[in-house]
């Protein structure tokens, strides 16, 4: 059996309003796109192969799906002008439909099932559709769409069509997913209590309480007193100061929440606060939400004026080694160096690369002395183009273009967070860089600082491979 899934976002433009820069079929229900969750079914059905057909872009899709091994499917993509309708979707793709019994995925909707009964049950012989719009549609081999005119409604396939119409529909699918079916899902998260999904990297002190029904994606962290559920769903590299609460609240990925609020009932997505109730959304102006922490320390004078006075006496000090050490190292080893992203309009300089430098003895040598940030230093302490501490300084990938598009703040320093404790793991890379813009300080500067000088002295640490190429 095939399935032609027909992700028609023209029909989601409600979405735009709340959700401006996702794409429909990627909206995170209960911290798990809507695609997933249909390939997810349509593979329990037995279907081995899958069409894609989108109306808008189809690059993001493919991207974060991929061909389909997950599911052990075969995934193909393409296009559909704006405005085909499903007929002329279903023959501009007929050769893929012809000869195979085919399942239809009709537009943007959410099929509620058990994945249990699912497996179990389905069977498919007549031509049936689902939904009042036709939302799943079944043609067996040897008939063609218009077999369907005028069959009936199924009922009794175990799927239930619910279509989202509004944000008000998402909030109430979602909770409901949440509190009444998770188990009927295949959810993200490790869970051994019930009603809880726990993803990987999560910190809490004692004083945290987490009250389920609840999931939570990975590298989050929640402060001292915050209390965090019921009927809440945290995603990813989410950050909730002290003395907060969240319940009956979706909060979105890359997400900080100021301290002493209570969020009840709400949406959070970047800067927005909307109602699940009643759909009203307001955008947040102050520092509430990531998107406004203010920039602080970050672009004070003096904390500028320091950070450069301690970059130059690190060049003094590295000049001479540099010169011995460094110099003629980089003559008879080329390619060393990696393209850098310098600021938010995505202006690049190449600099050292130290996973490059390390693969030799010698390179390791003059990374434990720090010499692979010489060229660094000297922007900081004379360009002015980097700070000594401040944000990883990302190479030029698609994935770190976004992921600074992210952040509030991309100061790139000489030295990072990240860099301090060693994190190669590219799924954190967020986590780290909102933690170092929620504690930046003078003294927070100072401990990384040290931090990195002492790991790379003693323990050979900053010798990172590139987590993206």
């Amino acid at each position: 059996m095939r399935c032609l899934i027909f992700a028609r976002s023209s029909e989601a433009e409600w979405l735009k309003e709340y959700f401006p820069d996702v794409d429909p079929f990627l909206l995170k229900i209960v911290n798990k796109p809507l695609l997933e969750y249909i390939l997810d079914i349509v593979t329990l059905i037995g279907i081995s192969e899958i069409r894609i057909v989108s109306d808008s872009s189809i690059k993001e899709i493919e991207h974060s799906i991929g061909d389909g091994s997950k599911w052990g499917t075969s995934i193909s993509y393409t296009l559909a002008k704006p405005g085909d309708s499903l007929k002329n979707v279903y023959l501009k793709n007929y050769s893929f439909c012809k000869e195979n019994n085919l399942l239809i995925w009709n537009g943007f909707f959410f099929a509620k099932y058990d994945r249990n009964e699912v497996k179990n049950q389905v069977y498919f012989s007549d031509p049936f559709y689902c939904g009042k719009n036709k939302r799943l549609i079944y043609i067996p081999q040897g008939q063609n769409l218009n077999s369907i005119k005028d069959e009936k409604p199924k009922d009794d396939c175990c799927i239930t069509v619910y279509d989202i119409n509004s944000i008000v529909d998402y909030y109430q699918l979602s909770m409901d997913i949440l509190t009444n079916c998770n188990r009927n899902y295949v959810l993200p998260g490790y869970t051994s209590d019930k009603d809880t999904f726990l993803g990987i990297n999560l910190v809490y002190p004692h004083s945290c309480e987490l009250h389920a029904p609840i999931i939570i994606g990975n590298n989050c962290r929640f402060q001292k007193q915050t209390l965090i559920g019921p009927n809440s769903i945290i995603g990813n590299n989410v950050i909730i100061d002290e003395n907060t609460c969240v319940n009956d609240s979706i909060v979105y990925d890359n997400t900080y929440i100021g301290r002493d609020l209570d969020l009840v009932r709400k949406i959070v997505y970047k800067g927005n606060l909307i109602s699940g109730v009643s759909g009203e959304s307001i955008h947040i102006t102050d520092n509430i939400l990531v998107s406004q922490v203010e920039l602080g320390i970050v672009t004070s004078y003096l904390n500028r004026f320091v950070q450069r006075t301690i970059a130059l006496c690190m060049v003094l000090i590295q000049f001479i080694p540099w010169l011995l050490l460094f110099v003629p190292f980089s003559i008879f080893h080329h390619h060393l160096r990696t393209e850098r992203l310098l600021n938010r309009n995505m202006k690049t300089a190449r600099f050292p690369d130290s996973s490059k430098i390390a693969r030799f003895w010698w390179g390791r040598l003059m990374i434990r002395l720090s010499l692979d940030k010489f060229e660094h230093l000297l922007n900081a302490s004379f360009r002015a183009r980097l700070y000594l501490i401040g944000n990883t300084l990302f190479s030029n990938t698609v994935q770190h273009r976004k992921l600074i598009k992210d952040l509030p703040v991309y100061n790139p320093g000489v030295f990072s967070l990240s860099e301090s404790v060693a994190s190669a793991n590219p799924e954190v890379e967020l986590f780290y860089e909102l933690e170092y813009i929620d504690k930046i300080s003078t003294m927070f500067n100072l401990k990384i600082l040290f931090s990195v000088l002492f790991g790379r002295l003693i323990k050979g640490l900053g010798t990172k491979p590139e987590a993206t190429k």
